[in-house]
Order: C-alpha cells, then structure tokens, then sequence
C-alpha cells in the first residue's frame, strides 16, 4: 500500500522524525502482531502484517486463536500500552460491551489462603471476549495509513543476504490461490508474531545460525469454558469471581468474568491431570467440586449461550533466543514466539503489549544512535531486552505451576521451597491486611515486580502471618464489598 505525502504526515505526533524508510514485515496477526505492526507504522513508510487466518471484520474467533473461546483478560499494564498506541481502545471496547471491573473491590478473590482482603486500592480491569479484544484492534490497525494486513497468506521462509548477515524480507504464498506460487516481500526488517506455532527455531537452524535452547514447564492444565447469559434481575455485591486451586492438593480453579452482550463466561481449569469434563454433567459436577459453592450457585439458573469448549497445549515454553551466539540482522521474534505462559494467570496479552513496546524503544534508541537507514545490531539488543522484561512474568508463571509434583520440565531447588513458603505467608497477609492485598495486586496486574513483594512492609506482614493449613473446601460467606473504597 502506498501512501501519500499527505498519508504520511496523518499518522501523528507518534511517528518518529527521521523515521526509517522502506518497509517491514510482521509474521502473523494475533494480539502480538497487530500491536508490533502499530509499533512498525510509527518507524516505517510500510507495514505488511501477514496472516494464514481470514481476519473477520466482526468479534468472530478464528482457527489460528485455538484458546479465543476461552477467558482472557487485559492486565493494566497492557491496557496502558494499548491505549498509548491506539487511544480511546479502552472506550472502544465499552462501547461494544466490555465490562469495567474494580478488582480487587468488585470481585470475590479466593486465595489458597482464604478470600483477598477487598478494601485494597487494586486497579481496573475491561472484561471482554479475545475476540472482541483483537477485532478491536484490528480495526484500529487498518486504519493506519500505510498498514496492509495480507490475510489467507503463509510466511514460508526468511530471506537473507548472501553473506547470511542479514535478513532481507520473506516468501509468501496464498492459500487460496495454490497456483499462485511464491512470491517475495523485500523488508527492511522482520518480526516473527506468529505464537506457538512459529518457525522461527527452524528458519533459525536451516539458515545456519544454530538451534535455540528451550524451557519447557508443563505442570498438565486443560481449560474447560461455557458463555452464559446473566439471569434477568440477578443481583450480587461482585461482578467477577476467581476461585484459586490450592495446591497440591485441589489442583482446580474457577472463574466467572463478565462480558459483552449481559453474559458471563465461566472457565474451569484443571492441573495435575485433574481436567475439566467437557459434557453436561461433568463440567457442572466440577464446578460444585470447587473451593467454594458462588459460582456454580451463580449459573445454576443461567441459559447457556454455547457448546462447553476444552483447550489444552498451555505449557509454559520459553525459547532463549537472547543467548544465540550468531543471530542474523533484522529479524526479530516476539509474544508466544518467544515466551508462551500457561494461560491461568491471564499474562499473554499483556506480555505481547510489553513486547510491542520494547520493540518501539529499541527502534526509537537505534534511530538517535545512528543513521535512518542503520539497523545493525537492533535485534540482538532487543531479544535481550525482551528476555529481561518476559523474566518477571515468567517466575511469576513457572514458580506457581511448579507447586504441583506432576508438572515436568521445572526442578525444584531449596530456593523454590523457601521461595514458596514465603509467598505462602504474603499470601495469608493479603487476607487481612489491604495494604499487602495491594501489593499483591500490583504485582499481579503486571504494575509492579514480583520482587516488590520483598519490600519491607511485605516482609513484615508476612513475619506476623500465619499459614492458616486449610485443605478442604471452604464454605464461609465470602467477604462483603466495602461500601467505601480504600483510600491510596
């Protein structure tokens, strides 16, 4: 797509004077990608986002999002990024029916320890389906002058320079013309988005730059989810609920979200080879199997608005493509590429918007650094910088899955175990204690480092906390909402 001088000065006060020219190529249009493709628009006259999907021009969820009928969430880290890049998203998606919630003061929050403590500050949160939340954002992107989203089309190789310094664009082909063939896209840069699924380990090795090493931690979770149409004149003090496993011993989680068009979607999720059942009687017997009793009371008298839906390939898997010996000049992998969680802490979007930011100050530095057309040594730096900002997020996901003695590919070390029974106590102080229950939150909406936890009120508290050693069902009334919210 060309553009116009016009076009080009539209793009606003985002676009980097000096901006590179020519054209750069984004694998694959999940959330990763259409954020790096936004990024890409602020730096590069052109943008080609290349999808095997046909991209729907409604909330729809597509083969190529195998988890897009299962719950996601924004964490408000994410949804500060996404707002810089695409401002007014967050009123977009209310307008089309996202739900605000206050969490932890519009939830029910049932920790191992007992029920979050739900005077604490906490954050806001947009409740929505994945599909809302990337038609949205694809509707954004296609409005951005010099973007062309190339959908029903496959990457199937990089190419490179003929000393095989540099990648210098890719070989597409269309699916739905088999006769087309292949045909070439020259990029001044590359950026692999395509999830779990990319090729990018075998671009890698068949190009001769090497095999990049792999942690794979799996500790066996499966999704079961259902859409649910909210009981006319149904009236409660929460408008979401997360009930927490506790384990080792109850390996099952339950939550309750509300979405767009008055519905809830209830994911129940498995561990330790405990996996939801996907027929009716299995998946309502699950849910009253859980800790507490609120949600399966909840949809006891709720229609169901679709078939019960199981997914599973959640294993966390990170590739250290950060510790390459030889990595090709621009080209760079981002999102599940890169690092995949397991999805139960609600991390991957906001991961992919940390990504999309990291690849913006990485290209905005290069660009006061050297000329407009130099890109050397980009990419290199940034599968650095990114494997620093995946860290936090990835202890946070491995060192919870790893409390499970099933999960595989982890090992647990004396550090775990004190690790953990120190959680356990700030855990137990986020019960009684609104202060703790906000840093807590904090950390879990992405606002603040796991290793803030350390801070010595936190320490404190969890000095005085007792582990209360609870290990059946927990049946007492949760908490009621505080009629005035905490004060920061």
């Amino acid at each position: 797509m060309s553009r116009t001088p016009d076009a080009i000065a539209s793009l606003g006060a985002d676009r980097v004077s000096g901006a590179y020219t020519g054209h750069a190529v984004v694998v694959g249009g999940s959330m990763a990608g259409l954020l790096a493709a936004r990024v890409l628009a602020n730096h590069f006259e052109q943008v080609t986002l290349v999808e095997r999907d046909a991209l729907p021009d409604s909330a729809q969820t597509r083969k190529g999002v195998p988890q897009g009928h299962q719950l996601h969430v924004l964490l408000p880290r994410g949804r500060g990024i996404v707002e810089r890049l695409f401002p007014g998203y967050g009123q977009e998606l209310k307008t089309a029916g996202a739900v605000s919630v206050r969490l932890p003061t519009d939830t029910l929050i049932l920790t191992p320890a007992g029920w979050l403590d739900r005077r604490a500050t906490g954050w806001s949160l947009l409740s929505a389906s994945r599909p809302l939340f990337e038609w949205a954002l694809r509707r954004r992107l296609r409005e951005v002058p010099g973007v062309t989203i190339l959908d029903r089309h496959d990457v199937t190789s990089l190419l490179t320079s003929r000393d095989g310094r540099q990648v210098i664009g890719t070989t597409v082909r269309s699916l739905d013309d088999a006769g087309s063939g292949h045909r070439q896209l020259d990029a001044e840069l590359v950026v692999d988005a395509s999830g779990r699924g990319s090729r990018a380990p075998v671009w890698l090795s068949e190009g001769g730059y090497g095999t990049p090493r792999k942690t794979h931690v799996d500790p066996n979770v499966a999704y079961a989810s259902r859409i649910y149409r909210i009981p006319e004149g149904f009236s409660a003090d929460w408008q979401l609920v997360m009930l927490a496993s506790q384990p080792p011993s109850i390996p099952r989680i339950g939550y309750l979200f509300p979405i767009e068009d008055g519905q809830w979607m209830v994911s129940l999720i498995g561990a330790a080879g405990q996996h939801p059942p996907t027929d009716e009687d299995g998946f309502a017997a699950f849910t009253r199997s859980l800790r507490h009793p609120v949600i399966a009371d909840a949809v006891a008298t709720a229609e169901p608005m679709s078939p019960i839906r199981g997914h599973r390939g959640t294993a966390n898997r990170l590739w250290h493509y950060e510790r390459m010996r030889c990595w090709p000049e621009r080209f760079v992998v981002l999102g599940d590429a890169v690092c995949a969680f397991n999805p139960v802490y609600g991390q991957g979007m906001s991961t992919a918007a940390l990504a999309a930011d990291t690849l913006d100050t990485c290209l905005r530095e290069q660009r006061r650094r050297r000329r407009a057309d130099d890109l050397d040594g980009l990419a290199r730096r940034f599968q650095r910088r990114l494997a620093r900002r995946n860290a936090g997020p990835w202890m946070l996901s491995t060192g919870e899955d790893l409390r499970y003695p099933t999960t595989t590919g982890g090992r647990v070390t004396a550090v775990t175990r004190l690790q953990h029974r120190y959680l356990d106590r700030v855990v137990v102080a986020t019960t009684q204690d609104p202060a703790i229950a906000d840093a807590y939150t904090q950390v879990l909406g992405l606002l603040a480092r796991p290793t803030s936890l350390f801070a010595p009120r936190v320490l404190a508290a969890a000095a005085r906390a007792r582990p209360n050693g609870e290990r059946g069902p927990l049946n007492s009334a949760p908490p009621a909402r505080p009629s005035v919210p905490a004060a920061s």
